[in-house]
């Protein structure tokens, strides 16, 4: 029998079944202040990437360019950091009524979004408390953007030599653990070779519907 709860914020997350199905974050803020949800939604837009070219000319010869991007809006190249800055501001009422709904899960995108074989482990026992651990000030993360506050996903990686994760990506986004909602969907449905190993990468049938769920939903710290 599914349960009737579907969406669990704070400590309610504890309270999430072990069952399988899917699962998305999304950022919710229990306190509207447009400042910190500005910093958040920037942050979202933050990671540049990287494009290299290599011609290939006669007798070997290359040209290769490697050159970072950044993320505009529209024709004339507006920045991410403005657009929110103009928007926000004035919006104070419409943020309220957004962010407190539940309307927000079909108007903004998922933060992050997986299957898992047993949805407790994964997003309490995994996430929350990877977070957690993260947020706490003698991390070696935190000591890390004590120093640089405006360190990337990516540089923190490099820098620190550790692995990609969730709890990475919203502690580095500054994310605090009350603001993150989870909505979750049980289902008995999802392949059983599919929940043989909890790791998708090692299993082919896992990282397929993994690949699946990234295409249709878009979620912002999905890989891509």
């Amino acid at each position: 029998m599914k349960p009737e709860q579907m969406q669990f914020q704070g400590s309610q997350v504890a309270r999430v079944p072990n069952i399988p199905g899917i699962y998305a974050w999304y950022y919710k803020p229990l306190v509207i202040n447009a400042e910190n949800i500005g910093n958040v939604l920037s942050s979202f837009f933050k990671e540049s990437g990287e494009i290299s070219s290599e011609i290939k000319m006669r007798y070997g010869l290359r040209f290769v360019s490697n050159s970072f991007v950044e993320t505009v809006y529209g024709s004339r190249h507006e920045s991410i950091e403005d657009i929110l800055s103009d928007s926000i501001l004035s919006a104070d009422q419409f943020l309220v009524d957004l962010f407190k709904s539940n309307a927000l899960f079909f108007f903004t995108r998922p933060i992050y979004i997986g299957i898992a074989k047993n949805l407790y482990e994964r997003i309490y026992s995994q996430h929350y408390l990877s977070i957690s651990e993260l947020w706490d000030d003698d991390s070696s993360v935190s000591r890390h953007l004590k120093y640089f506050p405006e360190a990337t996903t990516q540089e923190v990686i490099k820098k620190l030599g550790i692995n990609h994760s969730f709890a990475l990506e919203a502690r580095v986004r500054r994310i605090p653990l009350r603001d993150l909602m989870v909505h979750i969907f049980p289902t008995e449905s999802i392949p059983a070779d599919a929940l043989e190993d909890d790791s998708e990468e090692s299993n082919p049938s896992r990282r397929a519907l993994e690949k699946l769920l990234q295409l249709i939903s878009d979620p912002i710290c999905g890989r891509q």
